[in-house]
């Protein structure tokens, strides 16, 4: 018996510490600071199977400012590794932006991004498990995939004051729509005849926004979401932080968050609520901490029994000071 399966991208439920990774045009969109490096931990699914287990890094700085126009350069790693047989992929990227303020003020800012991504895949042949032997495994299908895509994105950024603002923004990824396949040298042989179109990567589509509003005294709220679109999946996530911090207490008071997302799924016959996130932050001077845990609540919780998987990311700052006033003339939301 033979099938298809379909799935989507990795995706990371800390939007406000994947900002690069969603789209391009958030690098260089740093607040308080000339660059930024980012570390991303997930594990999930490990309670019904050897499940996702996803690390990510990204890198982004301002490196040249002028007059309101900022030029951000960033990298992006992702390494992720799935199931039984080891199935891995990992993506190397490079991200180029330019953001522009729109008045003297920098109430309106806009950034274009595009990144550049190599990809590579690969499963170990040794763990498949079975009666008899794969034929394809017989007739020498490779277990290595490796390929390029391209990505690019747009993002406006309104500022009411330095307490209150908001952003949106939106990025189109694998436009290329590159061959992922695992068995065209056997068809380039000539050994199979396939039709290759079915295994194109799909495009993806992502909406993301989100704001910071000062509330009360001590507290502001920052709500966020995104909206996934990738072939016939789609994704929302949505939900937000409260923050805290005692500005009495100096000026780089410590700063904690709660938080709550839900997270639902829309495919082309079925929909419904997916996982409630929840997640705990703290700020400390430039480094902020944050852990989350998504609570699985569709129907798989049957075999999951409610679990999903834990979170973990740090955020740093960099100052650069020697370079900050040359640079940083355009300001942008903290995340």
């Amino acid at each position: 018996m033979s099938f298809n399966t379909f799935s989507q991208d990795v995706h990371l439920s800390h939007i406000h510490a994947s900002p690069t990774f969603l789209n391009p045009a958030m690098t260089g969109m740093i607040n308080n600071g000339m660059g930024r490096v980012i570390v991303n931990s997930k594990s999930q699914w490990n309670t019904v199977t050897n499940g996702y287990k996803t690390a990510a890094a990204s890198a982004d700085m301002k490196v040249y400012g002028n007059k309101g126009n900022i030029v951000g350069m960033g990298i992006n790693l992702l390494a992720d590794q799935a199931g039984d047989l080891d199935f891995t992929t990992v993506k190397a990227g490079l991200a180029l932006s330019v953001l522009r303020s729109l008045d003297y003020r920098d109430r309106n800012v806009i950034s274009l991004g595009a990144e550049i991504n190599h990809v590579s895949t690969r499963f170990d042949v040794s763990k498949m498990i079975g009666f008899e032997e794969e034929p394809l495994i017989a007739l020498g299908i490779s277990n290595k995939s490796k390929y390029f895509t391209y990505s690019i994105g747009l993002a406006w950024v309104h500022n009411f004051d330095k307490n209150r603002s908001f952003y949106v923004g939106g990025s189109l990824s694998h436009f290329n729509q590159p061959d992922v396949t695992f068995s065209k040298g056997l068809a380039q042989e000539g050994v199979i005849d396939t039709d290759f179109d079915a295994y194109n990567l799909y495009s993806k589509i992502i909406f993301n926004a989100g704001g910071n509003f000062k509330i009360a005294r001590n507290f502001n709220l920052l709500p966020s979401a995104i909206f996934t679109d990738q072939g016939p999946h789609q994704e929302i996530l949505i939900g937000g932080y409260l923050k805290y911090a005692n500005k009495a207490s100096g000026p780089n008071p410590i700063s904690m968050y709660v938080g709550a997302w839900l997270r639902g799924y829309l495919e082309s016959d079925i929909r419904g609520s997916d996982a409630a996130v929840v997640s705990l932050r703290a700020d400390v001077n430039k480094t902020y901490f944050a852990v989350s845990y998504d609570f699985n609540i569709s129907t798989w919780k049957r075999a999951s029994r409610g679990a999903g998987g834990f979170e973990l990311s740090v955020i740093h700052i960099l100052d650069l000071n020697k370079h900050s006033r040359k640079i940083q003339d355009v300001y942008c939301p903290g995340l």
